[in-house]
């Protein structure tokens, strides 16, 4: 049996209506997808399945930490992500996404391989800037080596530009 196996919903045998299933992502989920940001993690997923008559309506909840490189001390820290999100998937003659949000399969299939999904809803509720939060006084929580090389902004050799120093006369 595969990590991935749990994850593979059959669906084609259940009643008509809302049932519920529950995941509990780790590290080893990350390492079946090869070039993932996130390589740890502890999160949990509820997903609650709505099967209708011509077509399946899924809502995702999930909520955990995953252990991501902060982008500006490079150190590994844990953040916290949560969210939800829905995915409709239709039947049809072939394989394709509608939208972002829509999914059509074929008519004659009757598994559905939800770890893609999560693996990209996890990803997809990373913030746009991964770095450590500030502790209760507002301070970083980066790794102070590191930040206390990085310029404050000017390249090193940098100088200021005369040009601007005389515009600035003009104010």
């Amino acid at each position: 049996m595969s990590y991935i196996d749990p994850f593979v919903i059959p669906f084609s045998g259940l009643k008509p209506g809302k049932h519920e299933y529950e995941f509990f992502i780790d590290d080893e989920f990350f390492r079946h997808f090869e070039y993932s940001q996130i390589k740890a993690g502890n999160l949990k997923v509820d997903l609650e399945l709505e099967k209708q008559e011509s077509m399946l309506v899924l809502h995702f909840v999930i909520s955990g930490t995953v252990h991501v490189m902060c982008d500006r001390c490079l150190d590994y820290y844990d953040q916290p992500v949560g969210g939800t999100e829905r995915l409709i998937v239709k039947f049809g003659e072939t394989c394709y996404e509608e939208t972002d949000e829509i999914v059509v399969i074929p008519s004659t299939e009757h598994l559905l391989d939800v770890s893609h999904y999560i693996y990209e809803y996890i990803h997809l509720l990373l913030p746009y800037k991964c770095v450590h939060p500030n502790d209760e006084e507002g301070i970083s929580q980066c790794n102070p080596e590191v930040t206390g090389r990085l310029p404050d902004g000017r390249g090193e050799n940098e100088s200021v530009d005369p040009r601007w120093d005389a515009l600035k006369k003009l104010l």
